[in-house]
């Protein structure tokens, strides 16, 4: 699971001085009860109908066959999202330094892949070593 793997790297993250911000359009009630259960050093944040992921033009609305298939599986995106109209953000890491500058994107129109974190703590490093020179 890609929280757990998130959660493996965080030491190594945060002593590069950097912090983990996961968002989720995933209601707090359902996001609280995984944090505690993979018990998470770092925060997960709603991103209530989707207005951050709008902002970054990552929004898609799953096509009827896809809705129907996750419906015919009980999953009510809907229900975890609030979100009627099935849409979901694309996978997307962004690696932002102190002044707020994005050092670094990954986004993939693909939902299926999701950012490696081996490649989020290598674009970490390389800014570290870039801040020390």
């Amino acid at each position: 699971m890609e929280l757990e793997a998130l959660q493996q790297i965080y030491a190594d993250v945060r002593g590069l001085g950097a912090q983990i911000v996961v968002i989720t359009p995933e209601l707090e009630r359902y996001t609280r009860a995984l944090h505690k259960k993979l018990n998470l050093s770092f925060d997960i944040l709603t991103d209530l109908h989707l207005k951050i992921a709008e902002q970054f033009r990552l929004v898609f609305t799953l096509p009827d066959y896809l809705r129907d298939l996750y419906k015919s599986f009980g999953s009510s995106l809907d229900r975890f999202n609030d979100e009627p109209e099935y849409r979901l953000p694309m996978p997307a890491r962004y690696v932002i330094d102190e002044q707020g500058i994005i050092r670094a994107a990954d986004v993939n129109a693909d939902y299926t892949i999701r950012p490696e974190p081996a490649e989020t703590l290598r674009q970490l490093r390389s800014l570290s070593a870039a801040a020390a020179d």
